[in-house]
C-alpha cells in the first residue's frame, strides 16, 4: 500500500512538472570530414553526417534520437611496384540517449552530458588490384554509448552544437573497443 501511495505521488509530481514546463523539440544536423594524404599512393578520406531529434522536458532533460552515416576510403600502396589496396568502410549508427543540460535553455553556453545506447551496422570492402575483392560485414550490435558536448544558443531558435560521442563497439571474441566521434553542427528549436 505504501508503494502504491509513493508511486501515485511520484506520478502526480512528474505530470504536474511536465504541464508546468512546455515540451521543446530540437532538430540537429552535423557533418564531419577528414582527409589525410601520406604520399601519391597512400591516403585516407572519411566523412560522416548525423541527424538528430531531441525532445526536451523538465527544462534540462532531453531524449535524443539520432542517425549517423559514416564512410571511409583508404588507398594504400607500399611501393610503386605493389598492387593498390583500396578499403571502403561504412557504418550506420542509430542512437537513443538521455541528455542532462547544465544551463538554462536561454543561456548562451549550454554544456551537457549524455548516455544511452546505439544500434551499429558496419560493412567493409577490400579491393586489391589484380586480385579478388572481399567483404567483411560484422553482425549488427546494440551497444552502450555516452558523450559530452556544448551547445551555443545564438538566437531563440538557432544554435551551434559541438559534441564528443563514444560507442562500445564489438570487435569479436567478446571484446569491445571505444569508437568515438567529434562533431560540429547546427540546431533548430521548433
Amino acid at each position: 500500500m505504501k508503494k502504491m501511495i509513493f508511486f501515485s505521488v511520484l506520478v502526480t509530481l512528474l505530470v504536474s512538472s511536465l504541464s508546468a514546463h512546455a515540451l521543446t523539440t530540437e532538430m540537429g544536423l552535423s557533418y564531419g570530414r577528414k582527409t589525410t594524404t601520406f604520399d601519391e599512393n597512400n591516403s585516407f578520406d572519411s566523412e560522416s553526417i548525423t541527424g538528430s531529434v531531441s525532445l526536451y522536458f523538465l527544462e534540462r532533460l532531453a531524449v535524443e534520437l539520432s542517425y549517423t552515416d559514416a564512410r571511409g576510403l583508404r588507398e594504400e600502396k607500399a611501393s610503386a611496384s605493389d598492387a593498390q589496396r583500396t578499403t571502403t568502410q561504412k557504418s550506420q549508427i542509430m542512437g537513443a540517449d538521455l541528455i542532462l543540460v547544465f544551463a538554462d535553455k536561454k543561456s548562451l553556453l549550454q554544456p551537457y552530458i549524455k548516455g544511452g545506447g546505439a544500434q551499429i551496422s558496419r560493412y567493409q570492402e577490400v579491393r586489391i588490384e589484380g586480385q579478388d575483392t572481399f567483404t567483411i560485414e560484422p553482425e549488427s550490435a546494440t551497444v552502450p554509448s555516452y558523450g559530452a558536448g556544448l551547445k551555443v544558443q545564438l538566437t531563440d531558435t538557432f544554435g551551434i552544437k559541438l559534441s564528443y560521442d563514444v560507442w562500445k563497439t564489438p570487435i569479436g571474441g567478446g571484446l569491445q573497443t571505444d569508437d568515438s566521434s567529434i562533431r560540429a553542427g547546427v540546431t533548430w528549436v521548433l
